[in-house]
């Protein structure tokens, strides 16, 4: 037996990083792993707790602490019912492989033009009109792909489908490719659709460079040979049938399904087939043909083909298509939702529950358990939508700016009160002259009310001034109150953070519990080659580390795979 025949991997821990989808600083919480080798077996129970992969890295986010809670999504293939516009979406882009369409021809042609321009000329390309703008998702599949005209044509209606054609998905989607059809001599495009292993050719990193630049904005000096390959070609999982596959037969493993055109390589689909359905892991194409809505295609292409693969011998528990992670504030992803009957697995007790009830769920939360739901502290949830503010620009300030506030206020208010109040008494100093005038004209008693009549003028005005000021002093406390009151609630919402985020994760032990006994049957493979016990290897140098990372580990992946797959010690 090989130590292929095994999964090997190396775990990396809690991370914390940015968010990819709100934008927020420390906001998205993952843990992560190397996986060396993993058997699809093992990969398929991974993902069925949560786990997605990128290249050899995998993941499994922490949704209740992270910003944007990435839920695993999948559908049950063979109870797929599509919508009237996912029906239009196969039937118009049929429509074109065999008859041609004058709109889609032109807004090909024009994009194709620009691209041409814009890399001839080393110009950055002009962004199509938001009626053909390709949104940047996951799958590539936002809901703008379904703009079908160019910018100065009237909206094109739908077409119907053709008399007799087939009803069923595996049917009706597959009779564009010429290869199976044999009245193809009027055609005015060839359709090849070819599953193969996953492998690097310079024709996939070419349209993969393309996508990324047009659709994600990258600059080319980001998409590198070497990067692509990491993401989308390598691969820890091992091929069930790594020489006698077919496509009839492919076996488990990463595969790419690649769409050609008229010869010319239009979309890479990169799927793993595991023993109990087809997941998704990304797609590409050229932004060029972005008016067929080749995302949303794609994903029917994909739910067909986990239909065929259940009709033969081997194949019969691999029924459902997975689509990844949904996030319900991520507008991009709302297309996966629409593909009927889905279920969100439950981060808590790993079941899959009916999508329509968790969205209702999630309706008025940011995170939920969907088998026994429960708010979160009000704190805690308040703490997250700081985070995800500040990235987006929400006025924050750190309870050392509001002491260096008070302390301004303060010095500012004494010096301004009693100014104007001196203002006020040069306005009553009386001039000798007038003062000796009135003296002759009347009695001592008329000079003497003129007198007092002044000073009580200005003592009234001094207590106006007091008022005002005691008004002034009365709302400069409230404002400190105030503040005081704020300071108290983000010390409050810090502490309550740190509490819950220190708690095991949804759906985790607690590494508090694993005891040596619990361990017991976790093997590791050491750097001297020896395979054996985590128990058993006390004298490692970094044994107490070593038995901690070990710990977290075994929470996150749960008793049963740990004890099946090894640990890489370095």
């Amino acid at each position: 037996m090989l130590l292929s025949d095994f999964s090997v991997i190396t775990p990396y821990g809690t991370n914390v990083s940015s968010c990819g989808y709100c934008k927020s600083t420390g906001g998205s919480h993952t843990y992560g792993m190397s996986a060396h080798f993993m058997t699809c077996k093992d990969y398929q129970a991974l993902i069925d707790r949560g786990w997605r992969r990128s290249g050899r890295y995998l993941y499994k986010p922490n949704l209740r602490d992270s910003c944007c809670p990435q839920y695993t999504i999948r559908m049950r293939a063979n109870d797929f019912e599509a919508s009237k516009h996912q029906r239009q979406i196969v039937n118009r882009f049929n429509n074109f492989v065999q008859e041609g369409d004058d709109k889609f021809d032109e807004d090909i042609a024009a994009r194709q033009k620009e691209s041409q321009a814009a890399e001839k000329g080393g110009a950055e390309k002009t962004k199509p009109e938001s009626g053909l703008e390709t949104a940047a998702t996951e799958a590539s599949s936002s809901t703008t792909e379904t703009a079908a005209a160019t910018p100065t044509s009237k909206k094109q209606k739908p077409r119907k489908a053709p008399k007799n054609v087939a009803t069923d998905l595996r049917t009706r989607i597959r009779s564009s490719e010429y290869l199976l059809s044999p009245d193809i001599t009027s055609w005015k495009h060839r359709l090849r659709i070819k599953l193969e292993p996953s492998s690097f050719t310079e024709e996939k990193f070419a349209l993969y460079t393309k996508y990324q630049m047009e659709v994600h904005h990258e600059p080319r000096s980001k998409c590198k040979p070497t990067g692509f390959t990491n993401f989308l070609v390598d691969s820890p999982l091992t091929a069930t049938k790594s020489d006698d596959w077919t496509e009839e037969d492919p076996g488990y493993g990463s595969f790419h399904q690649c769409y050609y055109l008229d010869e010319k390589l239009i979309a890479v689909s990169v799927i793993d087939i595991l023993p109990s359905c087809v997941s998704a892991v990304y797609f590409f194409y050229d932004p060029d043909y972005s008016v067929l809505s080749l995302g949303k295609y794609s994903a029917q292409r994909e739910i067909a083909l986990v239909q065929t693969l259940n009709t033969k011998p081997g194949y019969e528990d691999l029924k459902y298509y997975y689509m990844g992670f949904y996030i319900f504030t991520c507008q991009k992803m709302t297309y996966k939702g629409q593909f009927h009957p889905s279920y969100l697995l439950d981060p808590e007790t790993y079941n899959w529950i009916e999508f329509k009830k968790c969205q209702e769920i999630l309706k008025d939360q940011r995170y939920s358990a969907f088998e026994h739901p429960a708010p979160l502290d009000p704190l805690f949830e308040a703490k997250i939508q700081s985070i995800i503010d500040k990235k987006k620009g929400a006025p924050s300030k750190s309870s050392n700016d509001d002491d260096d506030d008070d302390e301004d206020e303060d010095g500012d208010d004494d010096g301004d009160g009693w100014d104007s109040v001196d203002e006020e008494d040069d306005e009553f100093d009386l001039d000798p002259d007038e003062f000796n005038a009135r003296a002759v004209d009347n009695s001592d008693d008329e000079v003497e009310d003129f007198v007092e009549g002044g000073s009580d003028r200005k003592k009234k005005k001094l207590n106006t001034e007091h008022e005002k000021g005691g008004e002034v002093d009365k709302a400069e406390e409230e404002v400190k109150a105030a503040k005081a009151a704020k300071k108290a609630r983000r010390k409050q919402m810090d502490r309550v953070y740190k509490e819950i985020t220190a708690l095991p994760g949804p759906g985790c032990l607690d590494p508090k519990d694993v005891t040596q006994l619990t361990l017991l049957n976790v093997l590791c493979l050491t750097d001297k080659n020896a395979l054996r016990p985590i128990v058993a290897i006390d004298a490692y140098k970094n044994y107490k580390e070593l038995r901690n990372v070990v710990a977290e580990y075994y929470c996150q992946v749960g008793e049963e795979l740990a004890n099946s797959m090894i640990l890489y010690v370095r």
